[in-house]
């Protein structure tokens, strides 16, 4: 299983977030290049909408007593989680507009195997580097998805995505989708991935996450987006 580099442990708190921000806006960047010259897709509802709210290498740091980054400030943060073994995360908020739902009024549920597909491969960008998960980090295994309680149309939910492994062929990523004070869990998703080399085509569209890279997929020294 591959770890955090030990020079990314040893960042400060600032530092950790600005460059785990910095690997999931990459996918984000690329994405909208892709879609510009490809044309639309399956998940461009999803990607599009979505706010990226925090993201780290290793476990998040604060965790709101709501259980949710989104509670607001006055929520009581607990001190960090034990490190049980999470590799990356990412935590995002979207909305759930009609475009999502069934005639039942809720959220369809084919629509939160996209959302927890998507919003879940993106913890992968906080430890992505070339030629190691990089872009949206090959392709869905499997993805076990249990329906807690349905998601009403127009409400706004959190998608935490925590990466528990990941090496070479294979990673494993657990997801909560939640109501924005955290209350309420609406669904949980086991996401396994298997890697495949980014597609040629999508490689040669750059984004400036590319030029914190080397010739040989090293990170360059003092480097800043």
């Amino acid at each position: 299983m591959t770890r955090p580099r030990p020079t990314d442990t040893e960042l400060s708190r600032e530092e950790n977030r600005r460059k785990a921000l910095a690997g999931v806006q990459a996918i984000f960047d690329r994405y909208k290049l892709v879609k510009a010259k490809t044309g639309p897709a399956f998940d461009n509802v999803a990607m599009g909408r979505v706010v990226i709210l925090d993201a780290s290498i290793g476990p998040p740091y604060d965790v709101p007593s709501s259980a949710s980054p989104a509670a607001g400030p006055a929520a009581e943060v607990l001190p960090p989680p034990p490190d049980t073994g999470i590799v990356s995360s990412c935590t995002s908020r979207l909305y759930i507009g009609e475009d999502f739902g069934n005639y039942n009024g809720v959220m369809h549920g084919g629509a939160a195997g996209v959302i927890f597909d998507m919003l879940t491969t993106i913890a992968l960008g906080p430890i992505a580097r070339p030629g190691f998960w990089a872009f949206l980090g090959g392709v869905t295994r499997t993805l076990n998805l249990s329906y807690l309680k349905a998601v009403p149309i127009g409400a706004t939910v959190i998608v935490h995505a925590y990466v528990y492994q990941v090496g070479k062929r294979s990673a494993y990523i657990k997801g909560w989708m939640t109501s924005e004070d955290g209350k309420t869990t609406y669904a949980v998703c086991d996401h396994h991935k298997l890697y495949l080399p980014m597609v040629k085509e999508h490689l040669e569209l750059r984004v400036p996450w590319d030029d914190l890279w080397d010739e040989n997929g090293q990170e360059k020294t003092k480097s800043k987006l």
